[in-house]
């Protein structure tokens, strides 16, 4: 299976998982969902629609259908590192950490997904560390 068609049935699963959430969100684009320092107690799911994820500003990532925003809830983080606003309108389920446990526990293959989102995020947020790093750096020199 190549990767366009498993992006393509995953989102498909999710859309299936996610059919009938109770806590689903709606932002327009250009809203914030949340804002850097507010506290990291949910997870969101991306149903529909884009979200940019930035850190101090600078975009970090776009996230679409399928993508997750807010992961570092699941590290017991107390507050938010990053800022997410939507760049299109969006559908968010949102997961509180209790439901997220009982979807890994019950669904592996999300588990997997959440897994895979965190270590993008990770990728992500150590390219803009060594990018900072960088700069720094040079200034000295």
């Amino acid at each position: 299976m190549g990767r366009a068609q498993g992006l393509g049935w995953a989102i498909m699963k999710f859309r299936d998982l996610f059919h009938g959430w109770k806590d689903v969100r709606e932002y327009a684009a250009g809203d914030v969902i949340f804002a850097e320092g507010e506290p990291a107690d949910v997870l969101y799911v991306i149903l529909s629609g884009e979200v940019e994820v930035t850190l101090r500003g600078e975009s970090l990532a776009v996230d679409a259908a399928g993508g997750m925003i807010g992961e570092t809830a699941l590290l017991g983080s107390e507050a938010r590192s990053g800022t997410a606003t939507a760049r299109t309108e969006v559908k968010l389920a949102r997961l509180d950490r209790e439901q997220l446990q009982e979807l890994m526990r019950s669904n592996p293959d999300f588990a997997l997904h959440v897994m895979s989102g965190l270590a993008k995020r990770l990728r992500a947020v150590d390219t803009y560390i060594g990018a900072h790093l960088g700069r720094k750096s040079r200034r000295k020199h």
